[in-house]
């Protein structure tokens, strides 16, 4: 079977996708040390490793990048328009953000137009990312909230991916609802014993609630909590009883609770504890907080 980095590969520049090709076969554990690939219009492409940036002395124009574009949508860029008006696609398992102008109609953003740049994330699965989430959860008796914070490519959304395997099966198998509002959380690594409903490419707030109420879950996982009506949404859900597993991007705990849209979901006491992650190049720290601020459970890695 190809792998997504195979489909991904045959989709760049040929001079990218040589170098990329001779760093995978000269590098051990390259493809789990890698997890972006960004192309900018004249300028170097650069490659995220173990946290950080790896310029390559490659230049491509915007004409390139349109036509990689084309190539991840399968050439068929109508097909993909409602999301990369929101400036992102799914495409091979992978998530990429489009940078460029937006197009209006209307007063709204139709589309994207002179595309200047692309920021290819590549997932991961980290056997035991989510195992402190996992052990606070289910410390929790799985009844109430948690919420995981980072700065972003901090490792929240790996997290929340090892996490819902978790959660979703063995003997406590919980049922979950998987809100893959940009298709980064669900992957076909999932095992066919886990219980988990996957609403992909839904408007989370909408997403949230179609979940419960068509899908009756025992635990509802997403991503990135970012507006007040996503806010809204999930504090519906704490009045029907399930609990919400999210994300949400932060430096600190500090920066986590003056968020408008958060600070309303602590004030509706939806979540019990906080993880924040501390990444140090290959290695993810985590630090649990509990919502009325002890701890529970100090500094810690994975």
């Amino acid at each position: 079977m190809v792998s997504y980095f195979e489909r991904i590969l045959s989709c760049l520049p040929a001079a990218l996708r040589t170098t990329l090709a001779r760093m995978r076969e000269g590098q051990t554990e390259f493809l789990s040390r890698l997890s972006e690939i960004r192309l900018r219009a004249g300028h170097y492409a650069v490659l995220t490793i173990d946290g950080g940036n790896l310029p390559l002395p490659l230049l491509f124009s915007r004409e390139e990048l349109e036509k990689t574009l084309s190539a991840l949508c399968g050439d068929s860029l109508y097909a993909y328009s409602e999301s990369l008006r929101q400036g992102f696609l799914f495409a091979f398992g992978c998530r990429v953000g489009v940078g460029g102008r937006a197009v209006y109609e209307g007063g709204q953003i139709s589309g994207i137009a002179e595309i200047s740049s692309l920021c290819i994330r590549l997932p991961h699965t980290v056997p035991g990312a989510g195992r402190v989430a996992e052990e606070v959860f289910r410390l929790l008796s799985c009844r109430a909230g948690l919420l995981i914070y980072s700065p972003p490519g901090g490792g929240k959304t790996t997290l929340l991916r090892e996490l819902a395997r978790a959660v979703s099966s063995g003997a406590q198998a919980k049922r979950v609802a998987l809100i893959d509002a940009r298709g980064e959380l669900y992957d076909d690594d999932f095992p066919p014993a886990c219980q988990v409903d996957v609403l992909r490419a839904y408007p989370l707030a909408l997403g949230i609630e179609m979940a419960t109420r068509t899908l009756s879950p025992e635990v509802i996982i997403c991503d990135e909590i970012g507006s007040m009506g996503e806010a809204e949404a999930v504090l519906n859900v704490k009045g029907c009883g399930v609990p919400i597993v999210a994300s949400a991007h932060a430096a600190d705990i500090d920066e986590l609770l003056a968020r408008p849209p958060i600070a309303a979901l602590v004030a509706g006491g939806v979540f019990a504890a906080y993880i924040g992650i501390v990444r140090c190049g290959n290695e993810f720290f985590y630090r649990v907080q509990s919502a009325c601020g002890g701890e529970v459970r100090s500094c810690c890695r994975s």
